[in-house]
Formats: C-alpha cells, sequence, structure tokens
C-alpha cells in the first residue's frame, strides 16, 4: 500500500506539474497573423483559396488545441467553433512555432477547417481554451486583397499590414504601404468663411489620406512652389497633432504662423493663382498643383475625394469629404440641347444596339460633375432616375461642352445609362440638380424615325428637327434648314400683341399641320390648328386673352416640317 501511495502521489505530483506547464503554455498563444481577402495569394489544402488564421505558440511546450474555441464573434457563446480533437497530432501548435486555420466554412472536411469565413471589411477573432476562458483577441478595420496583418515581431503588441505574409513561419518587419496622400482642397481666399484656431480667417489646405494606414506628417514638406528645396518642413514635436487618419483629413492653415501652432504653414497662398506641393520626407513628390485666380470665400477641391476632377466649391468642406460641388459662383447653365427619340438605326449606342439618346449641353465656365443629378421622362423629380458618381471622369461634362445619355433602361450596364426610354410620340424630359432643384425640362410632340430635335444656337430658346443629328457636338443649322423647307414665311401680326394676334405661313406644297403653343420652359399650352392646308399662305388666329403677359412660342410642324417662332403678350 504504502507503494502504491507513493506512485499515485507521484501520478498526482506529475498530473499538475502538466497542467502548470498547460496553462502556461495556453497563456502564451496569440493570435499572430491572418489574411481576411485572399484572392490568389495562398492557395488551401482544398484548392480553394480560403482566408487564414496564424496561432503562435510563444511558450516553451507543444499545446494540442483539440478542444480550443474559435470564433470570428467575441461575443457569443454559441458561435464558438470548437476545434475537433480526433487528429490531435494535427492540431498540435510546438512549442515557439505556427499553426495555421482556415477559416473557408468547411469544418467537416478537416481539422484545420473553421465554420465560419473572415469579414474583409472589418470585424474580430477570438481565441479561448477549452474551458471557454479568452486566451487572445482583435478587432480589425478593413483589410486589403492579398496582404495579411500580422504582428511584429511575433506575439507582440505591434500589428501591420504584410505584402510579404508569412502563413506558419515567422513574421518578416512588415513593409510600410505606400502614403496615398492628396491635396484634397484648399481656400485661398478666406475672408470670412472659415475661422481659424488662432481666431483669423487663414488659407487652408486639406490634405486627405486614401490609404489604409495612419500617416504621421511631422517630417514631411509642403510649400507655395513646386521647389523642395525651399519647402516648409512640418514639426513633429506633437505627432498626434500632424496624423491623418486612414481614409480621414487634416487641415493646415497657410498663415505664416508656423511658430504658434504644428498646423499653421510659413507661408500663404495667393488668391491670383499660384502652386501648392506635398513632399514626404525624403523629398519625394507625393502631390502638387498649380492653380489659377480663386472666388473669396470659395474652396477649389477634389470630386470624388483624391480624383483628378477639380471644381471650385461654394460649399465648402474643411476637414470632411467633399461634396458635390457647385461649380463656382454663379449659376450651372445646364442644357437639355438635343435628343433623338425613334433610333432605328442612325446612331449606334456603346452597347451595340440603337438606343434613344439625350445630350445635354454645358454652357458655363466650369466643368460639371452630374453623378448625383436626375432624369426623367416625365416632370415629377419623385419618379426620376438619379445619375450615378461611381465613375466621376464619365459622367463630367465639360465646360462649352457636351455629354450623351443613353435613354435605354440598362442603367446596370453603364452610368451613361438611364433607367427609362422616351416616347417617339412625344413626352416629357426633365433635368435635376443633387438638391432635387429644376434645372431644365420640354414637353416635345411626336418624333421622325432616326431625326434628332435640338436647340440651335446651344442652348437656345429655338428647337428644330435635325436630320443632320450631332450627338456629343454644337448643332449646327444645314440639318435645320434641309428639312423645314415646305414651311416658309412663317410670322405673326401684330407682335407684340394684347389678346390675339394672326399666324401668317406659307405651304410649298399640300400637307397636314399643327401649330401649339409652348411658354419659355417648353411647357405645352395648348393647340390652335391641326388639319389639312393647301399649297399655299394661310392664317391662324392665335386668341390669347385668357393667358398671362409674357414670351411664348409657337410650333408649326407637319410630317417632314417643323418651325418654330417667338411671341410677346404684353397687358
Amino acid at each position: 500500500m504504502k507503494r502504491n501511495y507513493y506512485l499515485v502521489s507521484g501520478m498526482l505530483v506529475v498530473m499538475l506539474s502538466f497542467f502548470a506547464v498547460n496553462n502556461s503554455a495556453h497563456a502564451q498563444l496569440y493570435v499572430n497573423e491572418f489574411m481576411a481577402s485572399n484572392d490568389f495569394a495562398m492557395p488551401g489544402p482544398q484548392g480553394d483559396y480560403p482566408d487564414w488564421i496564424e496561432i503562435y505558440n510563444a511558450g516553451g511546450e507543444d499545446v494540442m488545441l483539440g478542444g480550443y474555441y474559435m470564433s470570428d464573434v467575441l461575443d457569443d457563446p454559441l458561435a464558438m467553433y470548437q476545434i475537433p480533437s480526433t487528429y490531435p497530432d494535427s492540431v498540435t501548435v510546438p512549442a515557439g512555432g505556427f499553426i495555421l486555420f482556415y477559416a473557408n466554412n468547411g469544418g467537416e472536411s478537416s481539422v484545420l477547417n473553421l465554420n465560419f469565413k473572415l469579414g474583409s471589411n472589418g470585424e474580430a477573432i477570438g481565441l479561448w481554451d477549452a474551458q471557454s476562458v479568452i486566451i487572445d483577441s482583435l478587432s480589425y478595420g478593413a483589410q486589403t486583397e492579398d496582404i495579411s496583418y500580422g504582428r511584429f515581431p511575433d506575439g507582440t503588441d505591434t500589428w501591420g499590414f504584410m505584402a510579404d505574409f508569412t502563413p506558419g513561419t515567422a513574421n518578416t518587419n512588415p513593409t510600410p504601404p505606400l502614403a496615398e496622400l492628396y491635396i484634397n482642397e484648399f481656400m485661398a481666399s478666406n475672408d470670412d468663411a472659415v475661422p481659424g484656431p488662432q481666431g483669423d480667417y487663414p488659407d487652408w489646405i486639406e490634405i486627405y489620406n486614401a490609404g489604409i494606414e495612419d500617416v504621421m506628417l511631422g517630417g514631411y514638406l509642403m510649400c507655395d512652389t513646386l521647389d523642395a528645396t525651399v519647402a516648409y518642413e512640418i514639426p513633429n514635436t506633437y505627432p498626434d497633432s500632424v496624423t491623418v487618419e486612414a481614409g480621414g483629413f487634416i487641415i493646415f492653415y497657410a498663415n505664416k504662423d508656423e511658430d504658434i501652432s504644428v498646423l499653421n504653414l510659413d507661408f500663404k497662398l495667393d488668391g491670383d493663382g499660384e502652386q501648392v506641393g506635398l513632399w514626404d520626407p525624403n523629398e519625394n513628390l507625393l502631390d502638387g498643383i498649380t492653380y489659377e485666380q480663386q472666388f473669396a470665400d470659395t474652396s477649389y477641391g477634389r470630386y470624388v475625394d483624391g480624383s483628378n476632377n477639380w471644381y471650385l466649391m461654394t460649399d465648402y468642406t474643411p476637414g470632411a469629404p467633399n461634396a458635390n460641388p457647385n461649380p463656382g459662383p454663379g449659376d450651372i447653365e445646364l442644357y437639355i440641347n438635343e435628343f433623338m427619340a425613334s433610333n432605328d438605326d442612325a446612331v449606334p449606342g456603346p452597347q451595340g444596339d440603337y438606343p434613344d439618346w439625350i445630350e445635354i449641353y454645358n454652357a458655363g465656365t466650369e466643368d460639371v460633375m452630374l453623378g448625383g443629378y436626375f432624369m426623367c421622362d416625365t416632370l415629377n423629380i419623385a419618379e426620376a432616375y438619379q445619375i450615378p458618381d461611381t465613375y466621376p471622369d464619365s459622367v463630367t461634362v465639360e465646360a462649352g461642352g457636351f455629354i450623351v445619355f443613353y435613354a435605354n433602361k440598362d442603367e446596370d450596364i453603364s452610368v451613361l445609362n438611364l433607367d427609362f426610354s422616351i416616347k417617339g410620340s412625344g413626352e416629357q424630359i426633365g433635368l435635376w440638380d443633387p438638391s432635387q432643384a429644376f434645372v431644365d425640362s420640354l414637353t416635345y410632340t411626336e418624333q421622325f424615325a432616326d431625326t434628332s430635335y435640338g436647340r440651335y444656337p446651344d442652348g437656345g430658346n429655338e428647337w428644330f428637327m435635325m436630320p443632320d443629328y450631332t450627338p456629343g457636338e454644337s448643332n449646327q443649322p444645314a440639318g435645320i434648314n434641309e428639312i423645314s423647307n415646305n414651311i416658309s414665311a412663317v410670322q405673326n401680326f401684330p407682335n407684340p400683341f394684347s389678346t390675339q394676334t394672326n399666324i401668317r405661313f406659307t405651304l410649298e406644297k399640300p400637307e397636314q399641320l399643327s401649330i401649339k403653343i409652348f411658354d419659355v420652359r417648353g411647357s405645352f399650352i395648348k393647340e390652335i390648328a391641326n388639319g389639312k392646308y393647301s399649297t399655299g399662305t394661310h392664317s391662324v388666329t392665335f386668341e390669347a386673352s385668357d393667358m398671362p403677359a409674357g414670351y411664348y412660342y409657337y410650333r408649326l410642324q407637319t410630317s417632314t416640317s417643323v418651325q418654330t417662332e417667338k411671341a410677346l403678350i404684353i397687358r
């Protein structure tokens, strides 16, 4: 008995020693590296490209992880996945070594597969022991395709993105990602728009960090020329104050008060136009702009943030994402300028079909990005289609230029496609800005096949049928004359008039003819004639005693011709 007592005592001592070592060992387990967006970086054992998680054992004993738990949710015990102990050797992580688990929803295929996947937009990873005691966890943000996120050195609290991922082996010093920094917005004539921290109204410059890591800008250089040798070095005295977060913005004040704040620069901006440059600490140019004369209390910025499109912005947004811009002081001058509502085989579209199309003309002096604007084949904004801003360059109409949208109900294929078609028998077209303010519209009647209907001159008030259509270009008078030769000598007398005027016209051949009245916005008012007229001169009375004073348009249309003239009602 004594002998057996010592044997049991010895076993008890050994078992206690084992549990002490095991507890100490699992206390040194770390979620050490993972990849949450494995597109083509590392194939898994089943031939797919799964998300993966690496566990590092910093202890002095091997640890068998069968019975341990892992999850992508930290606060739901029911979501915890228990690692099988079916094949202990396969789930044992050696002392000082690494083991890889695959987050592929394939738990039944292998003891190394987990029953969840990782979210590339950010979530959590947790590791628990067999008693459900938390060992290690982390919450992470958005990840980048085929780049891991790991600790360096292994098991420490320092995390970094790793283009040179090392699943199952020691992590290498991560290469810092290239800084994606942009001069994103600035104001060079700040009269009383944005007060600075010292109570003045300084010029200011916004830097946008489009990267996936925070960037401490101490040691970076800025200047109002593109010469790095004379640039101002941002101090690193207070690193937190000059750090721009990933996806965030920081404002520097160009006020020559650099001794007062680390956010102040040693130069001012010139409202008449000059340059702004940004360099990294090695004097590599990161971004630069040469700008022209600016307007008081109006910023100049990129939309969308970090893109190549610059706009004057009366709705300035220092320190925040730039808004869909108002392109400077003054009104936007956009016009529905030409359209074709019966495109049989005249103008092929980019998808190889022959869609209806609508041309917008920008008569202003600034480019206009139309993402966020609305268009519709009625004049009801509640039914209107919002043009996407997914690809800003594709929906930007240059100053003095034209852009064509396709009314083909294929809006999912291209940002230039609309979710409606326009009727050849006649309807309406409306255009609204992002605030749903009305920009332009017209009401049109029956159209001819492969003939457009457009303004001449561009942006003018007179509309004509155009057999020589010009989508994306300035409208030309040649086609107007060609199709309008059956109607001539059109005029009304008296003009101006108070209650009644006579519209005279001459037909070169017999024709069915209608005369319709429209207001200055192109809205249909009434029809005053519709019948068969013989060759020769005719007169139709335009009765207007019930109409408000102002300019109106009367349009004469036959099966092959159309002509529009202006009349003025006075009271």
